[in-house]
């Protein structure tokens, strides 16, 4: 089997476990795996690394924002192997790149014991991108999701990270009964902003556990 990202024949190790099916193939050889880097942890809201409560959460626990969230992860850091990496799957659509990530986004999810929400596309950037690569990573990884949430016609991505902060009302809801406890899902955390504003709609409407988990951080 070729690498998925640098496209070389990956060495096979079969062991006992592979008799009866105990591990997923690797979809990436162990050179591409190892420039990938671990996002580490920290701040009790969104993991990021130093103080209990870093600044940016400090100051949203300032705002009307305050509390919405009860924590998150973040697994990876956003280095180039992983830009590289967001570039091909979101960019370029390249729908089974959703493997190489997605047996250590399910096991972080379903840690949290809580449903699985993924953050959804507005319908104009699906269109364009052809599938939903949040949904996708859920699907390989074997998460049951619910989707809660409909997103309005803001592209996040186009704003700066300070026009990003000033946004409000980037979600409706679908009108599906809401559960007590989410863990929302979303491929990269930047600012915080759009996890915030589900999340702060979730609770409004009586959900009262929230917590995330992200791919990346920015």
């Amino acid at each position: 089997m070729n690498c998925y990202l640098c496209g070389n024949k990956m060495a096979s190790d079969p062991s006992w476990r592979d008799l009866f099916f105990l591990d997923k193939p690797e979809t990436i050889c162990r050179l591409c795996r190892d420039s990938f880097e671990q996002a580490p942890a920290g701040c009790r809201i969104c993991g990021a690394s130093g103080l209990e409560l870093c600044g940016e959460c400090s100051h949203w626990e300032t705002t009307e924002f305050a509390a919405v969230l009860d924590s998150g992860k973040c697994l990876y850091s956003y280095n180039p192997a992983m830009k590289e990496f967001f570039h091909q799957y979101k960019f370029l659509q390249d729908a089974v790149l959703a493997e190489v990530f997605a047996e250590e986004l399910a096991k972080s999810i379903k840690k949290t014991r809580a449903v699985a929400v993924p953050i959804p596309m507005n319908h104009l950037k699906l269109k364009r991108r052809t599938f939903a690569q949040v949904d996708r990573m859920l699907e390989f990884g074997g998460v049951d999701y619910l989707h809660l949430l409909i997103k309005n016609e803001e592209i996040q991505g186009e704003k700066t990270r300070e026009e990003r902060r000033e946004t409000r009302g980037l979600f409706a809801l679908n009108g599906h009964p809401l559960p007590k406890k989410i863990v929302l899902v979303d491929d990269m955390y930047t600012t915080g902003t759009t996890l915030r504003l589900a999340a702060k709609l979730l609770k409004d409407a009586g959900a009262e556990e929230i917590t995330f988990v992200a791919l990346i951080r920015a």
